[in-house]
């Protein structure tokens, strides 16, 4: 994968949330007048079960940007796939024409098994923290809520070759030809309806993230009013931007590529 043009300008802006980060981790390590229990006991108790629910609506949010990360990374490897297809498709219809002559249709053959063995390629290497998300082994249960009862199964189905019935497809025959068609237009159809369940995977997931957010800022709100501490704003700012730190730099580690603005952008929306 090549390395976008904007690169430096995200290298420069992962540079910014770190520094966001430090300085919103520094607010919160000062302000809160209940330094102990034996301040305000009940205050403090308070206190402490706000910030027991804040916590949790924080790592919620952490598993939810980290599963939308590795949706993403799926998301590209399944767009490569499907430009690939759409290649196939055409070779397949150029050699359902029966005056194609032998050598033209045996080059179109070994096009095809060289674009066959690129789908293989895409599956092998699209990755995210080691784990392979197109061989059709992913599966994870990724939290809607704080609660940890209400989570969103996700499921990607396998793309490698065989799966889409591609190992057998010959185009050395008009016959073979026009039967290939007809498998293609299936391995269209499902890799097009998977991109479109990831992508409905991101849009929920995303709506999750920002209703935590939101109870993570009442939350806070409600702990500042009793500690003291101006926590609400500075607590979501930080979780913003390290959630947004990571990602960038999770994605830059795990595509090599700065194709991360989508993910980005879902981060950042209000």
């Amino acid at each position: 994968m090549r390395i976008g043009n904007n690169y430096l300008n995200q290298t420069n802006r992962l540079s910014n949330l770190s520094n966001l980060l430090l300085q919103r981790s520094q607010q919160l390590a000062s302000g809160n007048r209940l330094i102990n229990s034996s301040v305000d006991p009940a205050g403090f108790s308070i206190a402490q079960r706000l910030n027991t629910q804040f916590r949790s609506a924080y790592q919620a949010v952490r598993n939810i940007y980290d599963g939308i990360g590795a949706l993403n990374v799926a998301d590209q490897g399944i767009s490569s796939i499907q430009d690939t297809l759409g290649r196939m498709r055409e070779l397949a219809t150029r050699a359902a024409n029966d005056t194609l002559p032998e050598e033209a249709r045996t080059a179109i053959q070994e096009e095809f098994n060289q674009l066959r063995q690129g789908i293989r390629d895409v599956v092998r290497d699209t990755q995210y923290n080691n784990q392979q998300l197109l061989n059709g082994e992913f599966q994870a249960d990724l939290p809607l809520d704080a609660t940890g009862r209400n989570n969103l199964n996700v499921e990607i189905q396998d793309m490698r070759p065989e799966a889409l019935n591609l190992e057998n497809i010959n185009l050395t025959t008009q016959e073979g030809a026009e039967n290939a068609l007809n498998t293609l237009e299936e391995a269209v159809n499902n890799v097009t309806n998977m991109r479109t369940q990831v992508g409905s995977y991101v849009n929920r997931l995303g709506v999750a993230a920002e209703n935590l957010l939101n109870r993570a800022e009442n939350t806070g709100a409600a702990e500042e009013r009793i500690a003291g501490a101006d926590m609400a704003k500075t607590m979501v700012e930080y979780i913003r931007n390290q959630n947004l730190r990571d990602m960038t730099s999770m994605l830059f580690s795990q595509t090599g590529q700065l194709n991360a603005a989508s993910v980005l952008n879902i981060l950042q929306s209000p």
